[in-house]
């Protein structure tokens, strides 16, 4: 029963529309994936005036991709950790839409939209480690099997114990602080994908469509933070 269960909620997830957008670290990018494919998906690399630019690029993907809001099944959304300004108005776009459509609203961790990033030819058997440059010497990271399962929890790391959560396989580096992280790795069978450093949106809906089922009636995603702001009441 359990097993029935199971390839019903796969075959549903195969079928859904999805709505996912970015705003996390430098970028600000939406797509519509349906039963797997990208129907319509835009990317705007800035890191400033996303609050602005987030809604306009949304509804052209809509329209681009012959959707509505009615349409949807799904909205997904990054929830970091990246900038926190970005991370805000992501997720307060996502509550927004959420309050005015009924939709489920998934939250997608950037390091794991960066690992589904990495496409199937380069990522083959190897494992995954995500890197997000967050400056000071120290990148968040995490790392994740050949098929995407994590190996440990996302972590706030100085580059060199970053570079210790490599398992001993061969691997794929991606993220802003791949190219930090590669001098440390010697000779090890270690491909860094550097140009990857924004979350795919088309990644982002397939990273939720794998970690169902979801109700609209469940809390919103929170932000993962994983530094406190630099910012401090006088």
């Amino acid at each position: 029963m359990a097993g029935d269960a199971t390839c019903r909620q796969h075959s549903m997830c195969a079928r859904m529309k999805v709505l996912a957008f970015d705003t996390a670290l430098g970028a600000c990018s939406a797509a519509v994936v349906e039963a797997g494919r990208c129907i319509a998906r835009e990317q705007r690399i800035q890191s400033e005036g996303q609050a602005e630019a987030l809604l306009p690029l949304i509804e052209r993907v809509l329209a681009a991709s012959n959707s509505g809001y009615g349409n949807l099944d799904l909205i997904a959304v990054t929830v970091g950790p990246g900038t926190f300004t970005g991370l805000r108005i992501g997720l307060a776009a996502a509550r927004g839409l959420r309050l005015a459509t009924g939709l489920p609203v998934a939250g997608v961790t950037t390091l794991a939209a960066l690992a589904a990033s990495v496409s199937a030819e380069v990522r083959r058997d190897r494992a995954i480690l995500a890197v997000i440059d967050a400056r000071r010497g120290e990148v968040y990271a995490q790392a994740f099997g050949p098929e995407f399962a994590p190996l440990c929890s996302p972590q706030l790391l100085d580059v060199a114990a970053a570079a210790c959560l490599l398992p001993e396989q061969p691997a794929v580096l991606v993220g802003s602080g791949a190219l930090l992280l590669a001098p440390l790795l010697g000779e090890r069978d270690v491909i860094a994908e550097a140009g990857l450093i924004n979350p795919d949106p088309v990644a982002i809906a397939a990273v939720a469509l794998r970690g169902g089922p979801w109700s609209a009636e469940a809390p919103p995603p929170v932000p993962l933070y994983l530094r406190a702001p630099d910012a401090r009441l006088p």
